[in-house]
Order: C-alpha cells, then sequence, then structure tokens
C-alpha cells in the first residue's frame, strides 16, 4: 500500500470516530453503563419470563438493596451458567453417596 493510500484510512478513521465505531464494537446505549439492572431488563437479557426469575430469586445470584433486587453482568452470567446442559455429559458431583441413595437396596422386599 502507499502512502497516499494509507494516509486516505487514516483520515477516513479519524472521521468515522476509530476503528471500534467503524466496527460497530464500541457500546454507545446508556444501560451498558449502568452497574445494576432490574428484574425487567435482567429477564429480557436472560430471554425468561420476569416471572420466572421472582419465583426462583431466593436460589439465584443477585444484590439487594433494602427491598430493592438487582443484577449485575457478573448475576447474569452465573445465573446462565447455573442452567447450563451437556446431553450425554457424565454428572460429577462431590457428594457421590446422595446419587447411590437413590439405587433400590439389594434387600429390598420381594413383590408378590
Amino acid at each position: 500500500m502507499d502512502l497516499q493510500g494509507l494516509a486516505t484510512v487514516v483520515g477516513l478513521l479519524a472521521q468515522a470516530g476509530g476503528l471500534d465505531a467503524l466496527l460497530g464494537s464500541q457500546a454507545t446505549d446508556s444501560r451498558d453503563k449502568r452497574l445494576h439492572i432490574g428484574y425487567s431488563e435482567a429477564a429480557e437479557r436472560l430471554n425468561i419470563p420476569e416471572k420466572w426469575l421472582r419465583e426462583r430469586i431466593s436460589t439465584l445470584p443477585h444484590r439487594k438493596f433494602g427491598k430493592f433486587v438487582q443484577f449485575t453482568e457478573d448475576d447474569l452470567h452465573a445465573i446462565s451458567d447455573m442452567h447450563f446442559v451437556s446431553p450425554g455429559a457424565k454428572v460429577h458431583r462431590d457428594d457421590e453417596s446422595a446419587l447411590m441413595a437413590l439405587q433400590p437396596s439389594k434387600r429390598s422386599r420381594k413383590r408378590s
């Protein structure tokens, strides 16, 4: 590339506000600047009903300011990770004895 072509590209980048602006990777939305979001936006971002979040809030990561429940970006990722399903993958739990308790005993009564 010659210097004139390079100068033209640099000039266009400067006019457009930089490479990030051209590629659209720079967020201009005001919600990205907020530290916390409420139920409705969290449900929208997770693509689930708000009612589902409200009913299960005691088992989900969140922040609580008095009576106000708020979610951070990390909370949303944690909620998503909690519900990850990998079909066919072996479940590994620390408490395998709980899984053993689900199996019938060898001494169980035989039904007639």
